[in-house]
């Protein structure tokens, strides 16, 4: 059963999508067109992950940052989910990154900004985190460590859906780090 809230949120995912691909967001190519968007899934070391703190007196803008994390998680593009099989390692392991850098950059800020100066970035990296959470619990993308409890018709239907909030979440936070 569809809640009123989950309603607007699919509308405005879909409305969002639509506007994007009008804009030339999608390029028209097929789900087995698809490039490798970054390198394999290995979650960078603690010693290797940015650090706001690095060498100055003054941390790092999440701004300043978000180049560095996408190059130290291996996350050249944004993870766009659309098109593409509910079962697509692919769209999987850019969810999983997504959330992992989003999740870390968080981490970060918190640390770096404990007066709450970057509560908005702090809040959709959150958001990203506990969406993907939800696509990796339903078993979405190849991304639960067993197979999905919900029956395949259904999840052929509600990953697509899923996958595209968490796409937009990542893009909302995006925007969040990237605005003055």
């Amino acid at each position: 059963m569809i809640t009123h809230r989950s309603a607007l949120a699919l509308s405005a995912a879909v409305t969002t999508m639509l506007t994007l691909s009008a804009c030339g967001g999608d390029d028209g190519q097929a789900t087995d067109d698809r490039k490798p968007t970054r390198a394999a899934s290995s979650t960078p070391s603690e010693s290797k992950r940015p650090s706001g703190a690095a060498s100055s007196a003054k941390p790092a803008t999440p701004a300043e940052l978000l180049p560095l994390f996408r190059v130290a998680y291996g996350m050249s593009t944004s993870p766009m989910c659309s098109h593409v099989a509910w079962n697509d390692p692919g769209c999987g392991e850019d969810l999983t990154v997504a959330a992992e850098l989003a999740g870390a950059m968080a981490k970060s800020i918190g640390r770096d900004f404990p007066d709450g100066e970057y509560t908005e970035v702090e809040k959709s990296a959150d958001h990203v985190v506990k969406t993907v959470g939800t696509v990796r619990k339903l078993g979405c993308y190849d991304m639960g460590a067993t197979p999905p409890k919900t029956d395949s018709a259904k999840l052929r239907e509600l990953c697509p859906s899923l996958g595209t909030i968490a796409s937009l979440a990542w893009l909302n936070f995006e925007s969040n780090v990237t605005l003055p």
